[in-house]
């Protein structure tokens, strides 16, 4: 039986996230890895991870096969995440993170995942429509894997648009400007991701401003999150604009910082907090995903320390 104020996520494309050291990345020599960790990946299911590691619960949905899927599942029960998984004849696919220790710098590693067949997605779609009573939020998060239709998403919202389940959507490409189309309730674009959108350069702050204003005043969307890295993040809505620098902290992976950015916002307005600190606790756990190795998503008590850092500068009061 669900809560109506649930969160469910989806996750289309999900994928066992590798991860490890080398000392040096070298052509044609045999490198040896160390530190390695595997984790269940994806864009919705790590925004399931991490309203699980803040203290909170949602449910991941997501299209489940071969032995990568068979580990997905193994190591979320293993972090206590809750997820109802479609059974489909394809494997999931697997992703890599290599950090190089002598540059410090971390290279990623993106494989495709399987095409579904129009059966699968549509089993999905209909997995999603079905749940009673509806949720509170639905947070579609991660690209759409071939054969799924570039508007999928956009038919996600439309069916939701009457009702009281807000569509959340972190996503990039034809696929974003399908759902604004249709109109969801918030978007979370980084730079690079709303520059495609409006096949324009967003490297100034008013341009960045005026660009989300047009989009939330077209009605794509009500809430509109911009991360900019280590420039912090930028909220719009109808009645309000608030822009925060980026916080000084270690960066060691940049691995899930947007996805613990999403899970904590979400996750703190399910908790009826206000737009604004949701946002700011959104900032406060993607910061502290910057800091931990890998793939291992944001510390809740890291978040905490950054939130209360932020409340006081920026807080609502």
């Amino acid at each position: 039986m669900h809560n109506s104020k649930d969160i469910i996520t989806l996750t289309l494309n999900p994928c066992l996230d590798i991860s490890a050291e080398i000392e040096q990345l070298a052509p044609t020599k045999k490198m040896r890895c160390f530190n390695h960790r595997i984790d269940p990946g994806g864009g919705g299911i790590n925004v399931s991870r991490a309203i699980t590691i803040l203290g909170g619960s949602s449910t991941a949905i997501f299209p489940q096969g071969g032995s990568t899927g068979e580990s997905v599942a193994r190591l979320l029960e293993e972090q206590h995440v809750s997820f109802q998984p479609i059974d489909i004849d394809e494997v999931n696919r697997q992703s890599f993170a290599i950090h190089e220790q002598e540059s410090n710098q971390q290279y990623r590693f993106s494989l495709p995942g399987p095409e579904l067949k129009e059966e699968t997605w549509k089993n999905c779609f209909e997995k999603i429509v079905k749940i009673s009573p509806t949720p509170q939020f639905i947070v579609a998060s991660g690209t759409l894997p071939p054969g799924v239709p570039k508007d999928f998403y956009g038919q996600l919202a439309a069916h939701f648009k009457n009702s009281s389940t807000r569509i959340v959507l972190d996503t990039s490409g034809e696929s974003l400007q399908y759902a604004l189309d249709a109109q969801v309730y918030l978007i979370k674009p980084n730079r690079r991701e709303l520059e495609y959108i409006c096949q324009c350069s967003l490297s100034e702050n008013k341009d960045q401003e005026k660009k989300c204003r047009e989009i939330v005043e077209q009605g794509g969307c009500e809430v509109l999150v911009l991360t900019l890295g280590k420039d912090g993040a930028l909220l719009i809505t109808k009645n309000e604009q608030f822009r925060v620098p980026g916080i000084e902290a270690e960066v060691v992976s940049a691995v899930g910082a947007g996805d613990s950015f999403l899970g904590a916002m979400i996750f703190a307005l399910q908790q009826e907090e206000k737009l604004q600190d949701a946002f700011l606790y959104g900032i406060a756990a993607g910061t502290a995903a910057l800091a931990t190795e890998a793939t291992i998503l944001c510390h809740k008590d890291d978040t905490e320390d950054f939130y209360q850092q932020l409340q006081k500068e920026y807080g609502s009061a």
